[in-house]
C-alpha cells in the first residue's frame, strides 16, 4: 500500500513539473512575437484606400482625411443629413481602438457644433509596406502605405514661399 501512494505522488509531482514547463515555454514563445511600438516613420506618408479614401499623415501630428467614413451621427460635414465620408484637416496621435493592433487616432472637429470625431487607423506592419484598416469602415477595406509618396508629402513647400 506504501509503495502504491509514493508512485501516485512522483506520477504526481513529474505531471505537474511537465505542466509548468510547457506554460513556461509556452510564455516564452508568446514574448517573442511581440512587435516593436509603432514609430514615426512607421505612420508618415500617404496611406490610400482601397474605397477611395486617403490619409495624409504629416511628423508634425497633423493630418488630412480625404472621403473617410465618419466615426458616428455628428461627425460630416452636412447638418441636414447624416454624411457618407468626410474630408478635410486632422490631427494625428499613437492609439489603439478597442482590443485590436496599435495603430493611430486622427481626431477633428465638426465646425457646426464643435464636436471633437475620432477615426481610428489599426495598423499592421509588414516585411512589404504597413497595411491597416479604419473600424467603421465597410468589411474588406484595406488601407496601404504609399512609401514613394512619403517623402514628397513630408517635404513639400508651397510655391508662393519662395
Amino acid at each position: 500500500m506504501r509503495t502504491d501512494w509514493r508512485r501516485i505522488l512522483w506520477w504526481f509531482t513529474g505531471a505537474t513539473v511537465l505542466f509548468l514547463a510547457l506554460m513556461a515555454a509556452f510564455r516564452m514563445e508568446l514574448g517573442q512575437d511581440r512587435e516593436e511600438p509603432l514609430a514615426i516613420a512607421d505612420v508618415a506618408g500617404v496611406w490610400q484606400g482601397s474605397d477611395g479614401g486617403r490619409l495624409t499623415v504629416r511628423a508634425d501630428g497633423t493630418a488630412d482625411l480625404e472621403r473617410i467614413t465618419p466615426p458616428g451621427p455628428g461627425c460630416g460635414q452636412s447638418a441636414d443629413a447624416p454624411a457618407r465620408s468626410y474630408t478635410g484637416p486632422a490631427t494625428w496621435v499613437f492609439d489603439a481602438y478597442s482590443d485590436e493592433n496599435p495603430g493611430i487616432r486622427f481626431d477633428y472637429q465638426r465646425s457646426a457644433t464643435a464636436k471633437t470625431c475620432r477615426v481610428y487607423l489599426v495598423i499592421f506592419p509588414g516585411k512589404n509596406g504597413a497595411s491597416g484598416f479604419i473600424p467603421q469602415d465597410p468589411p474588406g477595406v484595406r488601407y496601404t502605405l504609399s512609401t514613394g509618396q512619403q517623402k514628397d508629402t513630408l517635404n513639400r513647400t508651397d510655391p508662393a514661399d519662395g
